[in-house]
């Protein structure tokens, strides 16, 4: 009887922690290792299907992330100086877990110039323009009970861009002038996100502040999505953390969502009173916490920095005034470029390039000349730096593809910083 009962209280506990792992928060996993590349530097069209799912190994090479095949060539300033051609990256990705009430996602933070991305040979997404990232549902082509799927991602990076907003390399009318290289290849890192049927949606917290002395009003829109092919009826909660993880306020919304809803759901006017603000000797940050629930689950969660801060030029000598008082910048603009490696760097070497700056006394940092590496904003929020994100146009032209990728970008680069 004894041995009865464990049996029965083993099965009930194997039942519960499968309720939980189906209800889980999202799991952000890194796909940095086991990549393999193949190039063609003649730009000729990679397109064998032995090739692309790697029959013939010998085409292959195994390569970690982030990787730039365009490791040296633009700093000799040559007519089409930059490393030009096409390539293809693949790496299998095994999964075996329970797939109810799952999404799955490859959330790529950048890629140059133009990615297609294929999951289990089928067509799951394409981007244009690697200086800033996108994220692709993959969960249509992904077998999840002990499945090994393919991962492959076509990459160009041709002579003669026209319809993105930088300089190649020669290529454009600035014979030899190229800013050092431009990316080609999967050179920052790809994730694996794993989410519930309803998410947060990528960059989907914004938050922003009125402040005045030590009180303050939050407001915030947060983005969320309904994949499920049912109506939800969720709770959107928020919670503002001080630095102690103590919460200072929280505010709840209640939403009914239909089948592929995809909501935009504000929350403003939230009372913040006592504040600490972020200044570069004191960078206090708080955490805004989003949650969303479903009959009292957790289905997703994400953690947001947040420093409360004002800044102006209004004063009468026209002085940079942060939270009302004058700060000298010393400020130093950076090229995202490395000898041997270019713009691929890892996260030690970007907080290494941070201990620099911070060694030589700057307290401002400006992107030189196109967004740099997510992980800069958020150490810089960290470690008291103010930080001055750029897109720029290096070229311009005339085309109505120029325009609509320019414009893309410049979407997808305000909503990431």
């Amino acid at each position: 009887m004894r041995h009865c009962s464990n049996h029965k209280i083993l099965l009930l506990l194997l039942f519960l922690l499968q309720g939980i792992f189906s209800f889980a928060q999202r799991r952000d996993i890194l796909l940095d290792r086991d990549w393999q590349v193949t190039a063609d530097l003649n730009q000729r069209n990679v397109s064998d299907q032995d090739i692309l799912f790697r029959k013939h190994p010998g085409y292959w090479k195994p390569v970690n992330l982030p990787h730039n095949l365009d490791d040296y060539h633009g700093y000799r300033r040559l007519l089409h100086g930059n490393l030009h051609g096409e390539a293809w990256y693949g790496r299998t990705l095994y999964l075996n877990e329970t797939t109810k009430g799952k999404r799955y996602f490859l959330y790529f933070e950048g890629v140059g110039s133009y990615a297609t991305v294929y999951v289990n040979r089928k067509l799951a997404g394409t981007h244009t323009g690697g200086r800033t990232g996108f994220t692709i549902d993959i969960t249509p082509f992904v077998q999840t009970r002990e499945a090994l799927n393919e991962i492959s991602v076509h990459v160009a990076h041709p002579s003669d861009i026209r319809d993105l907003p930088w300089v190649c390399g020669g290529c454009s009318d600035e014979r030899g002038f190229s800013e050092g290289s431009q990316p080609f290849g999967i050179f920052r890192p790809v994730h694996l996100m794993v989410t519930n049927d309803i998410r947060i949606e990528p960059f989907g917290v914004h938050a922003w502040a009125e402040v005045s002395q030590k009180n303050a009003k939050l407001h915030s829109n947060s983005t969320i999505k309904n994949y499920s092919s049912r109506q939800r009826n969720i709770q959107l909660e928020q919670q503002l953390l001080n630095k102690n993880g103590v919460v200072v306020n929280r505010v709840t919304v209640n939403k009914l969502m239909q089948p592929g809803d995809s909501l935009n759901i504000p929350i403003s006017n939230i009372p913040i009173s006592n504040i600490q603000l972020w200044t570069n000797l004191n960078p206090y940050l708080y955490k805004i916490v989003t949650l969303i629930k479903e009959n009292g689950r957790v289905l997703d969660k994400l953690e947001t920095d947040f420093g409360f801060r004002t800044i102006s030029w209004n004063g009468p000598t026209k002085q940079f005034l942060l939270n009302g008082q004058p700060v000298f910048l010393n400020g130093i603009a950076e090229y995202e470029h490395l000898l041997g490696q270019s713009h691929a760097f890892s996260a030690e070497q970007i907080r290494s390039r941070i201990k620099w700056i911070q060694s030589a006394g700057f307290n401002a940092f400006r992107d030189g000349h196109q967004p740099h590496h997510l992980l800069y904003g958020q150490l810089f929020n960290q470690k008291g730096i103010l930080w001055w994100t750029q897109l720029s146009a290096h070229v311009w032209y005339d085309s109505k593809a120029f325009r609509d990728h320019f414009k893309q970008l410049l979407k997808e680069w305000v909503i990431e910083r």
